[in-house]
């Protein structure tokens, strides 16, 4: 076989064999998603309060639970006042280690070279090999990052893992595809340095069409991958998700042009299809939703609460949420909202709370009209997400902060609708003001009036029910909401709140001015020969649910049934 002859099987065996180990990297997440395919069943076959083994309380414990190291998952580290990440639970970690080992593995393996008898000639081989290896394994997980990244992923049907935990191995995928491509493109400036000097690659990159594209590709790619960082995506949502996905798909139709005299080009095909199947899906919940749905709002305080009825009547289930539309101004965007309770009638009760963006407007619309009443037109995509099996549990400990009371109200609503005797279900809400009660004050009577939920909740920021704040004892006070009650709030500075705030006809214990300790609340609900299998089920802001899930892991051991800890976090 002459040398040339050799030279040309090489760079073929090279280039079947990179093919042949991206893929690797695709299929390497079928494990995972396999295991994880299991688990559903197993919590769907589930039944009785058998404990857990030991082995398998330890592995809960130490690997699927607790944050990569420290405390905390979902709230956000801070430096210089700045949030700038936050931590990916421990299991969550490895698998990206992992992921990002074989990356490595992988890119040196299998090496096929042809003699060269000098180290220069050497040299410019070895750097074609790896630009080449590097630049189709990218390639190869193009189609992975889109489905990772969709909201219609069918992964997510088959898997117990949320959109949340997709859209991390979704950035991680990027990030692994970014550094393939910069290897890539540095191998081949390399190799043509090395063949002729600056003359040699401006001809061959600066000049060569395809080649130049592949340039404005790794520089998109680091674009995003700089848009797509924490900070921007926590302060500027929505300037990110449009940037970013137009960022995409100028990444998209560069690579074509890049690869169109390269080959390769099926992945960006497989790619688009992907992105195409989620959108026409998106467009199909929409219609099916109906294109002119109503909403009805009405504003309390800093909240807007909704009841969105779908020309469709899709059942939505406890924990799940859906994507709504605003029609009255930049009708592109859509936000998710916990369906807080799904009526027999077919409509969604939906709470958001202002913060900025979207959810600000929707509170305008709500409160310019008279009588704090209004109708708009909206456009609703879902219902999105799954419902955690805790009717099967025979304790369950529903744990809620701020608005994350949307999520965990659908549980207590569901349990109510669908008990089953002697199950024991107690609700723990932790909101700043009393004025938030009118958010759930229907779904506070029906749970009242169902008797299956024990509902305790803690208002924060002002006192007991008093008509002075001088028979204020401590900070623990226990009181009933009354019909009609005309001195609800004792606080000077806050009596002139509780005209807004309309009667709530039930008898739900309230304490006022302090918090409830999770960690010891938890802990004694496991411990209890009582509780029999123990669900915690948690929504808020981080620290709460950071909170939740450190005392279940350090109670799994010590368990007397089986516990399992969920997670709806407001991230």
């Amino acid at each position: 076989m002459s040398l040339d002859t050799r030279a040309r099987h090489t760079k073929t065996s090279n280039e079947v064999h990179s093919e042949y180990y991206g893929n690797i990297l695709s299929l390497f997440w079928a494990i995972p998603i396999l295991a994880s395919f299991i688990l559903v069943i197993a919590l769907r076959l589930y039944r009785g309060n058998r404990k857990y083994g030991f082995l398998v309380a330890s592995f809960k414990k130490n690997i699927m639970l607790p944050a990569t190291f420290g405390r905390k998952h979902i709230t956000h580290t801070k430096f210089f006042g700045i949030s700038w990440y936050t931590t990916p639970l421990r299991w969550q970690t490895l698998l990206i280690l992992a992921y990002v080992l074989l990356n490595v593995v992988l890119i040196f393996v299998h090496r096929d070279f042809v003699y060269e008898p000098t180290p220069k000639a050497w040299a410019i081989q070895v750097a074609r090999f790896y630009a080449n290896r590097s630049g189709i394994m990218a390639t190869t997980m193009i189609p992975l990052l889109f489905l990772f990244g969709g909201r219609n992923n069918i992964m997510t049907a088959v898997t117990a893992w949320s959109h949340e935990t997709f859209k991390l191995f979704h950035r991680w995928i990027g990030r692994m595809m970014l550094v393939q491509s910069i290897v890539h493109g540095a191998g081949f400036t390399s190799y043509y340095f090395m063949i002729g000097g600056f003359d040699d690659y401006y001809f061959n990159m600066i000049a060569d069409n395809a080649n130049m594209w592949g340039i404005i590709v790794i520089a998109i790619a680091t674009v995003i991958m700089v848009q797509a960082a924490y900070p921007f995506r926590h302060y500027w949502f929505e300037v990110f998700i449009v940037g970013h996905v137009i960022l995409a798909g100028a990444f998209v139709a560069a690579l074509r042009v890049h690869l169109a005299n390269h080959g390769f080009s099926y992945y960006t095909y497989a790619a688009i299809a992907v992105w195409a199947f989620d959108r026409v899906i998106r467009i199909v919940r929409i219609v099916l939703a109906g294109v002119d749905t109503k909403a009805q709002i009405c504003a309390y305080g800093n909240a807007t609460h909704l009841v969105v009825k779908p020309s469709v009547q899709f059942k939505a289930q406890p924990g799940q949420y859906v994507f709504l539309y605003v029609m009255r101004n930049r009708f592109w965007e859509s936000h998710p909202f916990s369906v807080m309770d799904s009526k027999a009638d077919g409509s969604y009760v939906l709470v958001a709370k202002a913060q900025a963006g979207m959810t600000q407007r929707l509170l305008k619309c709500a409160t310019k009209e008279p009588g704090n009443d209004n109708v708009i037109r909206v456009w609703v995509e879902g219902p999105y997400g799954k419902t955690y099996p805790v009717a099967r549990y025979d304790t369950v400990l529903l744990v809620a902060g701020g608005i994350g009371v949307t999520a965990i109200m659908s549980y207590a609503l569901g349990l109510t609708r669908t008990s089953r005797s002697g199950q024991h279900v107690v609700l723990y809400w932790t909101v700043r003001e009393a004025e938030s009660l009118n958010w759930v004050k229907e779904q506070l009577e029906e749970l009242e009036h169902g008797g299956i939920v024990d509902v305790k909740i803690f208002i924060t920021a002002e006192c007991s029910m008093h008509s002075s704040t001088d028979d204020l004892s401590d900070e623990k006070r226990m009181c009933q909401i009354d019909s009609g009650s005309a001195d609800t709030l004792c606080h000077p500075d806050l009596a002139n709140k509780s005209a807004s705030i309309e009667s709530v006809s039930t008898s739900v214990a309230i304490s006022y001015g302090n918090r409830p300790d999770m960690r010891k609340i938890i802990e004694g609900f496991i411990r209890d020969p009582n509780s029999g299998s123990v669900a915690v089920v948690s929504c808020g802001p981080g620290p709460l649910v950071d909170t939740c899930r450190k005392a279940v892991a350090d109670n799994m051991n010590n368990a007397v049934g089986r516990v399992d800890y969920f997670e709806d976090a407001l991230s």
